[in-house]
């Protein structure tokens, strides 16, 4: 299992989208998530979203990807 952490930017602000990276555990994708927010300066008020999608493998396209969504 790999789990795919997204920051989702802001297209009416500019903020760009951004693959933080791909883990093999659900706590390393949180904590790449909290490492990310805390270098970066990012507080509730920031323009991001995060989300951390759970897949079975590579090289495949996940063509409904929303329901590999980790809450």
């Amino acid at each position: 299992m790999y789990y795919v952490v997204l920051d989702l930017g802001c297209a009416e602000c500019g903020e760009s989208s951004n693959i933080l990276g791909i883990f093999t555990s659900i706590e390393q994708a949180k904590k790449a998530v909290n490492e990310y927010k805390e270098k970066n300066r990012l507080d509730e008020y920031s323009d991001h979203e995060f989300f951390i999608y759970k897949i079975d493998q590579l090289d495949k396209i996940y063509h409904n990807s929303f329901e590999h969504l980790v809450e």
